[in-house]
């Protein structure tokens, strides 16, 4: 049996469209790039779904575990504080365990972004688009 994985995709959560949109459209990658990953969003304010929502959401997916992963770059009292609470994760094992469908379902909180390769050649596509704008 191969284990089906949830990813909730986190956002913060703004008056603006632009985080809500940006959200969205790095879940709707991941579902098409990753036909076997069950995507869903929430957010911590502002927006819905909420993050409870969110993870309400993978009722009746069948997923075996959920990966909670915030869409913010760096860590900062969102991402330390907050969103963990808002999880009911704890600050030392980063995992806790959810209810749904009547069976408790392991929530593991990944890391922001971060530094990563991938973050640098976006930096750079960004830099050069800048340039060929002028």
């Amino acid at each position: 049996m191969t284990d089906k994985i949830g990813i909730l995709a986190l956002g913060h959560g703004s008056r603006h469209p632009h985080n809500k949109d940006v959200v969205n459209g790095v879940a709707d990658l991941i579902a098409k790039k990753y036909k076997n990953v069950v995507v869903r969003i929430g957010f911590m304010n502002m927006n819905t779904p909420t993050m409870k929502e969110g993870l309400e959401a993978f009722k009746g997916t069948g997923v075996s575990t959920i990966v909670a992963v915030p869409i913010f770059l760096a860590h900062g009292v969102h991402t330390m504080e907050d969103i963990p609470q808002i999880l009911g994760i704890s600050r030392d094992s980063r995992k806790t365990t959810v209810k749904l469908d009547g069976k408790n379902i392991p929530l593991i909180y990944s890391e922001p972004l971060g530094i990563d390769d991938l973050v640098a050649e976006l930096a750079f596509k960004r830099a050069q688009e800048a340039l060929a704008s002028i």
